[in-house]
């Protein structure tokens, strides 16, 4: 079987494994509805073609699932820390692929309540806005995703300031990677105990990393760039890419890899470089190692179905299976 149709193949499975899920009134899962658990979901059934699906969840979020204020709910614990905004981003970016404006921009409008005008950046904060308020690379990355779909370009731009800003501040990079800043005290390199993992992605470390970071970074820059053809862009996506270029083979071993298999793709549509084919490709066998046969993925060290897992693994698939038949 082609490379091409072996990632199909596994996209599909995974995307079976989910709509097995899906409630009677299009909650998801079925009877215990969760934004933990489904806020991936409507990318997951669009890209596979599971437009119907995808409309049954987008009615239940709204009727059940969105505030009058646009926020998006019921929010288990996980949904409602640093990363709160991360969530909303993708809900946005799901329903606006789908067509369900009221969704999308009702979203975007409560979005753009973790804006920092000042830096161009988001809040890690449900509530905090203040100077020492701290701003992650992920959170960030995705709510620029989320203003490229809407469109507001003028915010999706600022998040490529705040990316070159942060670039520029890096003191060890590629080796190290530091994703979170404030403008009270610029980049934390200092992490809080027991959260390393939140403040440095140390390029050959041979344990589990936030390999996500330098992905996400190139693929929303790759995508700005798309949207405005300004190079400094794609430039810049392509320095945050070095990262990976250098990394140990543990950011190819781990599910977590899947965003640079995107980023990776994207830049070889863009540049036509080997190197980066070479690399979606890579991550798009590894991943497929680590699906269960049953079609699910699992979370990094965990063997168990994992639903934000399997639909983010089944949009990377995609994204990787487009340039994998070129």
């Amino acid at each position: 079987m082609k490379t091409v149709e072996r990632f199909k193949k596994a996209r599909d499975k995974g995307c079976d494994f989910l709509l097995k899920q899906l409630g009677p009134t299009g909650e998801f899962p079925a009877g215990q509805p969760e934004l933990d658990q489904y806020y991936k979901t409507l990318t997951a059934f669009q890209v596979c073609g599971h437009n119907e699906a995808a409309n049954q969840l987008c009615c239940w979020i709204r009727a059940e699932g969105m505030t009058e204020g646009g926020d998006f709910r019921p929010r288990g614990e996980s949904a409602s820390g640093h990363a709160y905004a991360y969530l909303n981003a993708w809900v946005i970016m799901g329903a606006h692929r789908l067509g369900q404006f009221d969704i999308s921009s009702a979203g975007i409008d409560f979005l753009s309540r973790f804006h920092d005008k000042q830096t161009g950046g988001f809040y890690s904060s449900r509530d905090e806005r203040e100077a020492a308020t701290k701003q992650d690379l992920m959170v960030t990355c995705m709510c620029g995703l989320a203003f490229l779909y809407e469109p507001r370009l003028e915010t999706a731009r600022g998040v490529g300031v705040w990316l070159r800003n942060l670039m520029e501040t890096q003191p060890d990079f590629p080796q190290r990677l530091y994703p979170v800043c404030s403008r009270a005290h610029g980049l934390h390199t200092v992490p809080e105990p027991g959260a390393e993992l939140r403040y440095v992605v140390v390029a050959d470390a041979q344990e589990d990393q936030t390999f996500f970071n330098p992905g996400i970074a190139a693929g929303f820059l790759c995508r700005l760039y798309q949207a405005t053809r300004e190079k400094e862009w794609l430039e810049l996506a392509m320095t945050y890419m070095r990262f990976a270029e250098i990394a140990s083979d543990e950011l190819f071993r781990l599910v977590r890899a899947g965003k640079v298999g995107w980023a990776a793709s994207l830049l070889f549509t863009l540049t036509r470089e080997e190197k980066y084919l070479s690399m979606a490709i890579r991550i798009g066998n590894n991943l497929l190692a680590l699906q269960s046969e049953h079609g699910y993925w699992s979370g990094v060290g965990q063997t168990t179905p994992n639903n934000d897992s399997t639909a983010e693994r089944v949009v990377w698939m995609d994204e990787i299976a487009q340039v994998a038949g070129m």
